[in-house]
C-alpha cells in the first residue's frame, strides 16, 4: 500500500514538470510575435502612403474638371501670381491662402493635399501640396498653346506627378 502511494506521488511530480513551457520556448514565441508585428507595421505605413497618393490623383482629376467648367463659362482660366517663380505669373500651391480662389464655391469645394506641407516652387522640392500654373502660349516646356500644369508630389515615388491640360487662354 505504501509502495502504491509513493508511485502515485512520483507520477504526479513527473507530470507537474511536463505541463508548462520552458523559458526558451517562451522566448522563441515572443521573438516570432515581435517579427510579425514589425512586418505588419512596415506594410501598414506603405499602405497609408499609397492611399494618400490615390486621394491626390482623384483630387487632381476633380480640380481638372472644375478648371474645364470654369474655362467653358469664362473663355479661359486665371493666371496666378501668388508665388514668384520664373516667368509670367507664378505657382499657386494648395498650402497657400490663394489656392484656386478664382474657382470660388461655384465649382464645388476645391480639395487640398491630405498632408499639405509644400511651401516652395514645385519644380524644386515641392513638399506635399497640390500646385497649379497657367502657362501662356509658347511658355516653358509645354506646347506653343496656353496650358495649365496641375500636379502633386507623390509620397510613394517621391516625384512630382503632372497633369497638363490645354486651355483657350490664361486670363
Amino acid at each position: 500500500m505504501l509502495l502504491c502511494i509513493i508511485l502515485k506521488l512520483s507520477m504526479r511530480m513527473d507530470n507537474k514538470h511536463q505541463n508548462g513551457f520552458t523559458i526558451v520556448e517562451l522566448l522563441i514565441v515572443i521573438v516570432v510575435i515581435g517579427i510579425l508585428a514589425a512586418i505588419t507595421i512596415v506594410a501598414y505605413n506603405g499602405t497609408q502612403q499609397r492611399a494618400r497618393d490615390t486621394v491626390r490623383a482623384r483630387d487632381i482629376a476633380g480640380i481638372k474638371k472644375a478648371l474645364l467648367l470654369y474655362q467653358a463659362d469664362n473663355g479661359g482660366v486665371m493666371k496666378t501670381s501668388s508665388y514668384g517663380g520664373n516667368g509670367p505669373g507664378g505657382w499657386n500651391l494648395s498650402s497657400g491662402p490663394n489656392w484656386l480662389t478664382f474657382l470660388g464655391t461655384t465649382y464645388g469645394k476645391i480639395p487640398v493635399d491630405p498632408v499639405n506641407t509644400g511651401t516652395t516652387d514645385p519644380l524644386g522640392t515641392a513638399g506635399l501640396s497640390y500646385f497649379y500654373f497657367c502657362y501662356p502660349a509658347g511658355s516653358g516646356p509645354l506646347p506653343a498653346t496656353p496650358n495649365v500644369r496641375l500636379g502633386y508630389h507623390s509620397e510613394v515615388s517621391n516625384q512630382n506627378v503632372y497633369s497638363d491640360i490645354s486651355v483657350e487662354q490664361c486670363l
